[in-house]
């Protein structure tokens, strides 16, 4: 079951985060998991991001019906943007569903996307060891109002999202997604 957390220490996402930004991290444990422990990050991204979740595909087309007449970047948009490069082989720049990845390192991706109304980045921070677990994290720089406001009406969303492809990513096999 997943948790409200704290981003552990070595995260680049704590190097992005400045005073005035918010950030939220939700963990899941991985005890158990040894697929996941042992998975590619990216291919954990992927396993986690796009997770086949009904409500919450019915929520993102509801926003980009929404989004798109105020110039906003759509989920649709964003995909057509998608390499056909191996997940395992993607770099800073490719994909993995509508986000854009920003970096790579063996237990933590940083993926994310820059708008007119707010920059956000989301890590992925996988933790092995005794306690093994994965950290979703996410920061958002706000630019203007709207990007206050937008940030403000989707945030109890975010979180429900948050949490809910962290269960359903550890609950299913690492093939099923």
């Amino acid at each position: 079951m997943s948790k409200s957390d704290r981003l552990p220490r070595e995260s680049y996402l704590n190097s992005y985060y400045a005073t005035g930004d918010y950030m939220d991290t939700f963990s899941v444990s991985l005890e158990g998991r040894q697929d996941l422990q042992a998975a590619d990050i990216r291919v954990l991204a992927d396993h986690i991001l796009n997770a086949d979740i009904a409500w919450m595909n019915a929520l993102l087309r509801a926003r980009d019906m929404v989004v798109k007449p105020l110039g906003m970047k759509t989920t649709s948009d964003l995909a057509r943007e998608q390499s056909q490069v191996p997940m395992s082989a993607r770099q800073p720049g490719d994909r993995i569903g509508f986000f854009k990845i920003y970096s790579v390192t063996e237990n933590e991706i940083v993926l994310g996307e820059d708008d007119w109304h707010q920059d956000f980045r989301l890590s992925i921070f996988r933790k092995i060891g005794p306690k093994p677990g994965v950290f979703a994290s996410t920061c958002c720089k706000r630019h203007n109002l709207f990007g206050h406001l937008y940030l403000a009406l989707i945030l109890p969303l975010h979180k429900k999202i948050a949490a809910t492809v962290l269960d359903y990513a550890t609950a299913q096999d690492l093939a099923a997604v």
